[in-house]
């Protein structure tokens, strides 16, 4: 019994310092990210077509164009939400909206968010990897942020050429300083005149 209680003041203990972390947005985007790296998404898909959209957002004709695009997507597949009653009870009742129209629902569930983070300002937030043979869609937690992992990253920068010039730099004064530590060695240390 009194392992039993020291166990599970131990296992208490290890996890006490783990925090998940939320971010504003995220758990919005995870349904978009999510749609747009399925395998289920068509090219043209209109989800991809509007983030597209809000990256030219500066220019004037773009934010006619997403208004116009907007307007098309519901038109053509009848986009909207119905009331579903989940539960009753004397003065509580649960309701949960229910896209209903031609659009596949975890489409227009991704549809959903996606204006969602745009009505918070969130929008710019879901990107591609910059990897370019990565592809992958991502929700940047930080503004600054381009990468999707800390692998793709890496690899970037990597093969860039500002990189390897640097490298190639540092193992040249790397493989000098050890050249010098080495004959210093060699040589051994210094002896003092009146001591034998």
């Amino acid at each position: 019994m009194l392992f039993m209680r020291r166990a599970n003041k131990t296992s208490q203990k290890a996890h006490s310092h783990v925090h998940a972390r939320n971010y504003f947005g995220e758990f919005d985007a995870a349904v978009v990210v999510d749609w747009l790296n399925s395998k289920r998404k068509l090219p043209g898909d209109p989800i991809e077509k509007l983030v597209e959209l809000n990256v030219q957002l500066p220019i004037r004709a773009t934010e006619h164009e997403i208004g116009a695009f907007l307007g098309r997507l519901v038109r053509r597949s009848k986009f909207a939400v119905a009331p579903v009653l989940e539960s009753a009870a004397p003065g509580l009742w649960r309701i949960d909206w229910k896209l209903v129209g031609k659009m596949d629902s975890e489409q227009g569930l991704a549809l959903r968010k996606l204006l969602h983070l745009a009505e918070m300002g969130l929008i710019g937030r879901v990107r591609k990897c910059a990897k370019e043979a990565c592809g992958r869609w991502f929700y940047a937690k930080f503004e600054h942020q381009r990468f999707h992992s800390k692998r793709c990253q890496q690899e970037t920068f990597k093969t860039s050429p500002a990189w390897k010039k640097q490298r190639a730099e540092y193992m040249k004064r790397l493989r000098q300083e050890k050249k010098l530590r080495e004959r210093k060695w060699l040589r051994g240390p210094k002896r003092k005149a009146g001591r034998r």
